[in-house]
């Protein structure tokens, strides 16, 4: 009970300092989430063993083009499919038996691709300067929130059949449908008060961050198994580390992305 408790505080100081920098300003809520990212990067560096500055810097530069309006959309697609490609291999290594040694060009693409594109594409689907939009920023973590929450609750309470033992025997398929069904229900909830798109889209929508999260989720623990540790940090109370806490929004937050423009495009 004590340990539900200091995870769910935690976890409401952490939501409520994304959130309320959303609501503040767009600036601030980069620097939140920059902040929140670098100090998941330095931990990822910990677990592979590696020490890079270079990704973070051009990350830090592709923020500042993007909330200048320097960049737009269109020249957004290599840095996505750059992600895309990263993620292609991260499943791999997820699914594949054989030992696969990383070495220290993979470990700084990982840096770059894996973790600082996916955390830039955390603030890029807020908008630029230009075009700032809350909302969307709002339904992606209300997603990845109620998610992660009752698959931990419905998991640990009615978790049965293992979802990955291998490399993360906690998880459990009762777990991932109760997170994937109150996803559902907070996208239905979410489309009663902003009804910008369909309901079959924000269906759609909770299903893949649902899915695309137990998957971020599972390649953290496989970075974790790598290093051999159970967090990748400690510095969020009941969580772990800083990526132990955002690995989810930093795999799912390119496919939302992608997915917003395919129905702005489709539209």
């Amino acid at each position: 009970m004590k340990e539900l408790y200091v995870r769910g505080v935690s976890g409401l100081l952490y939501a409520s300092l994304i959130l309320g920098s959303v609501y503040y300003n767009q600036l601030s809520f980069i620097l939140v989430i920059l902040l929140f990212s670098s100090l998941a990067i330095i931990e990822f560096q910990r677990l592979i063993e590696h020490k890079s500055y270079m990704p973070m810097a051009l990350v830090v530069l592709l923020i500042y083009n993007f909330y200048q309006s320097k960049i737009n959309t269109p020249e957004l697609f290599y840095p996505l499919i750059s992600v895309l490609i990263a993620h292609v291999f991260l499943i791999y290594w997820l699914f594949t038996t054989r030992t696969i040694q990383l070495k220290y060009l993979t470990k700084t693409l990982l840096t770059l691709f894996y973790l600082g594109l996916g955390c830039f594409f955390i603030i890029a689907l807020a908008g630029s300067a230009e075009d700032f939009e809350p909302k969307n920023i709002l339904l992606f973590f209300l997603l990845i929130w109620t998610n992660n929450s009752f698959a931990y609750l419905i998991g640990k309470k009615l978790g049965k059949n293992p979802l990955f033992s291998r490399i993360s025997p906690n998880k459990s398929w009762e777990g991932f449908f109760g997170g994937l069904f109150f996803s559902i229900v907070a996208a239905y909830i979410f489309q009663m008060f902003y009804s910008n798109h369909s309901f079959a889209f924000y269906l759609i929508t909770a299903f893949l961050t649902a899915s695309l999260a137990s998957l971020g989720d599972l390649i953290q623990s496989q970075f974790k198994r790598y290093a051999k540790v159970k967090d990748s940090g400690s510095l969020i109370p009941g969580h772990g580390g800083f990526f132990d806490r955002m690995d989810s929004a930093i795999f799912v937050a390119p496919w939302f992305y992608l997915l917003l423009n395919l129905k702005e495009y489709v539209s």
